[in-house]
């Protein structure tokens, strides 16, 4: 009796050692040993400096490489209206897109230029009725420029990173998109189709003479 409790004291005390140390580790008492160093800025995106105009335009991708740099101030920001507009009482969200398809998509034109990018906008849901055309499949959604204070985290809305625009402009409205239909491809899959028909009626022709 004496060995056992013994042992279960040895190993509650090791238990409570452990945990004093990972204490220690993770909440020094000596703050100084850590200092806080600021957030840098990537010199190849733009970012603000004591000359920069207020409500000056900026991209996404210097929004999100520079975001500490922008927090907090005035910016126009100009893009694809897509998605839908998400109405919240008085105010509403949206999405703005301002990628290398915002203006002109592949169906249109253009060529495969990276991935999607753009930021979430928060404004008076007035403003978000003003759009007309949402980007999806079928549509090219409308050009809109917005105007308000940009936040890396915004506390309002759980830390995300957004706009809170406070004027909306539709630079050029949006229109239905014509799928074109490619038929060498479409050919092309057909005869593929076919194939493999051919080739799975065989095989089963096979396999019933096997048996």
């Amino acid at each position: 009796m004496i060995r056992t409790g013994w042992k279960r004291f040895a190993s509650t005390a090791l238990c409570l050692g452990i945990a004093l140390a990972c204490l220690i580790i993770l909440f020094p008492r000596d703050k100084k040993q850590m200092p806080v160093r600021p957030i840098g800025v990537n010199p190849d995106y733009a970012f603000p400096t004591k000359e920069t105009p207020p409500d000056s335009e900026v991209d996404s991708a210097a929004l999100v490489d520079n975001a500490n740099a922008w927090n907090g101030r005035t910016i126009t920001f100009t893009g694809e209206a897509i998605g839908e507009q998400m109405i919240r009482g008085d105010m509403a969200w949206i999405h703005i897109n301002d990628d290398a398809y915002a203006k002109r998509n592949i169906e249109e034109g253009a060529t495969f230029a990276g991935y999607n990018s753009g930021h979430a906008i928060w404004l008076p849901a007035e403003l978000a009725r003003q759009i007309r055309f949402f980007g999806d499949y079928r549509h090219a959604g409308d050009i809109v420029t917005v105007i308000g204070v940009f936040h890396a985290a915004d506390p309002e809305h759980g830390g995300d990173m957004d706009i809170h625009a406070t004027s909306l402009t539709i630079v050029r409205p949006g229109h239905p998109v014509i799928h074109v239909i490619d038929t060498r491809r479409a050919l092309l899959a057909a005869g593929l189709l076919a194939l493999a028909s051919v080739l799975y009626g065989a095989r089963r022709t096979a396999a019933r003479r096997r048996i």
